[in-house]
């Protein structure tokens, strides 16, 4: 209660300084001995520049004054030996200072990435990811820069404040007094051009990830971007960008650029003041020649925290913008979580139930609406219907991507929501219609769900996703390297080594999502009739647009608007010439047959 009410007492810009910075304390404390270390040695650096101006005082008093000029060796030894001290200190200082600080930016760049992989599909539907990369990237250079000296130069500048100013009070506190006779100008400078530098640097950090999101788009959509000829628009789009990020990092270094001069012209308008009171005083012998230098060496130490006010503020400032946003990542709850106490189901059966579904990806506008349904461990649906039906999204509940805003969505008599995610997702195979690869081989793609399995077993996998005779064409066999995003293979190798990868984990659910979608009749036939044992005993759902795709299923549903329109076997609603899989399969089968092919699947019989 005590910390909020002085958080709430400061002025609202340094509030807004000081509140996301105090968010790096429980990584600081993470690594707290090296960084007590660092400001250990930095107290004893600090502590060591304080001796010099003594030093200097003793030879101004003994060599100048005295004529001792045998003392002058020693003394200069002595200035020798305290900057030796000093250097070694300060290297401490700063390796220890940079290990924490970089040990800072790791776990914050690792929490980062693993609060990312708990939210929801949600939070990835509304944020792009240009947005996301630029944050994770480029945010966490100021961070970094601050945890690395950013936050040592502080400690260090207060430290020889503190000091210098205790030893100026001690020599003579008229001229200390005169000494801090500008930091009122000082601070409200600093505090007047900070409350206007911190939103400039939010404003450029939020024009990066702009520039970012364009970016990662063009290069993601090279091969369209081209087909299109669209290479000039998208320059000059890219140009725009950039020329407003360029105008808005150029305003904040702007702003940034009027503290130097100022805290500068403060600082050395204390120290006239002082060279012109202070000579009055050696003048008039109420100071001695020897006191005054050493009190002239310690004010040019203590007018340097003074002008270094502009670059902490100015760090503070960059870091603290770069932390908000940052930080508005790790403040994201999930839409979707699990139970403090979940059920736990073991081996699953593979019983789905939907109990009156109504789901949109906003709530004002549902993809699914009142969706009903009993599915029989064991059982091969597929599920038809129009671009937009609802075909995905149906689906995507049963693994709980998603919550339902209205019914219930069952796995062998369980609400979905009671369970636990990992442990439900861990006994579902999915093949997306997009099949993700990722950048490595063939072998630790088709294993990726499965990463301990044997050399047979990816092969025997391989084998039903019709995709093994092609790998063992290949030179390199299973190592064969992929490429990004698995552009090195066609659309139709890329869905086998997908469906491989899902079969590879033996799931009691399995969903393929238009997977066969990028291959020809006779392939799509072929891996039907290899995965027919497969799918024997397990829960199966098929999405396709093609009729022929679901015509071995035990049952059919057919979607439009969201709504199941008709449901059944596939021969009884062949034989009813009224029903849209009818029509749509004999469409289907009239189109390929003038196309040429042949091949389709006869619908199963009984």
């Amino acid at each position: 209660m005590k910390k909020a009410t002085l958080a709430r007492g400061l002025p609202a810009g340094l509030r807004a300084t000081v509140e996301p910075l105090k968010r790096l304390l429980p990584y600081l404390g993470k690594h707290r001995g090296v960084a007590a270390a660092a400001l250990i040695c930095s107290v004893l650096s600090q502590g060591a520049t304080l001796i010099g101006p003594k030093i200097l005082q003793q030879i101004v008093a003994v060599v100048l004054e005295a004529g001792q000029r045998d003392q002058l060796p020693l003394l200069a030894g002595a200035i020798v030996a305290v900057a030796a001290i000093k250097g070694a200190l300060s290297f401490a200082e700063i390796v220890l200072g940079a290990r924490a600080g970089l040990s800072v930016v790791t776990s914050m760049r690792a929490d980062l990435y693993a609060h990312l992989t708990r939210l929801s599909f949600g939070y990835f539907d509304r944020v792009r990811t240009g947005q996301l990369l630029s944050r994770i990237t480029s945010d966490l250079e100021p961070v970094g820069g601050f945890c690395t000296w950013g936050f040592r130069m502080i400690f260090r500048s207060v430290i020889l404040f503190a000091g210098v100013l205790a030893v100026c009070i001690w020599m003579n506190p008229r001229l200390a007094l005169l000494s801090l006779s500008t930091m009122p100008l000082l601070t409200a400078t600093a505090y007047f051009v900070g409350e206007r530098i911190r939103p400039a640097f939010e404003r450029a950090r939020e024009q990066l990830g702009v520039v970012t999101t364009r970016l990662q788009e063009n290069l993601s959509g090279i091969r369209i971007v081209k087909l299109y000829v669209r290479e000039p628009l998208e320059r000059e789009r890219y140009r725009a960008a950039s020329e407003v990020l360029r105008d808005r990092n150029y305003e904040a270094q702007r702003i940034d650029a009027a503290y130097y001069p100022l805290t500068g012209f403060w600082a050395g308008l204390s120290g006239l003041l002082v060279l012109w009171i202070g000579g009055m005083e050696v003048l008039h012998g109420r100071l001695t020649l020897p006191e005054y230098v050493a009190f002239e060496a310690y004010l040019l130490l203590l007018l340097l925290p003074m002008r270094m006010l502009g670059y902490m503020v100015s760090g503070m400032q960059r870091a603290a913008a770069a932390i908000n946003r940052l930080t508005a990542i790790l403040d994201e709850v999930p839409d979707v979580r699990d139970p403090e106490r979940p059920v736990r189901l073991g081996r699953i059966e593979g019983a789905v139930r939907f109990e009156n579904v109504t789901f949109g990806y906003t709530r004002d506008t549902p993809v699914l609406r009142g969706v009903s349904f009993s599915v029989r461990p064991g059982e091969t649906v597929g599920i038809l219907g129009a671009t937009g039906s609802g075909k995905s999204t149906l689906v995507a509940l049963i693994p709980r991507f998603y919550d339902p805003q209205e019914g219930v969505v069952r796995i062998d008599g369980h609400d979905v929501r009671a369970l636990d995610r990992r442990e439900l997702r861990r006994q579902i195979g999915i093949v997306f219609q997009e099949s993700f690869l990722f950048t490595g081989t063939i072998r630790e793609n088709i294993a990726f769900g499965h990463p301990d399995a044997t050399d047979a077993e990816v092969e025997e996998a391989a084998r039903k996703a019709d995709i093994h005779d092609f790998v063992a064409s290949l030179e390199l066999g299973y190592q064969t390297p992929v490429g990004e995003r698995g552009l090195t293979l066609s659309g139709g190798q890329q869905q086998r080594v997908a469906l491989a990868r899902a079969l590879l984990t033996d799931p009691r659910i399995l969903i393929l999502d238009d997977c066969t979608s990028s291959l020809d009749t006779r392939t799509e036939h072929r891996i039907q009739t290899r995965l027919a044992s497969y799918m024997a005993g397990r829960t199966t759902f098929i999405i396709a647009q093609r009729a022929s795709s679901v015509a071995r299923a035990d049952r059919i549903f057919v979607l439009e608007n969201g709504a199941i329109v008709e449901e059944g076997a596939p021969d009884d609603l062949l034989r009813n010439p009224e029903s849209l899989f009818a029509r749509l399969y004999q469409l289907q089968e009239q189109a390929g047959s003038r196309a040429g092919e042949s091949g389709l699947p006869a619908p199963a019989s009984g």
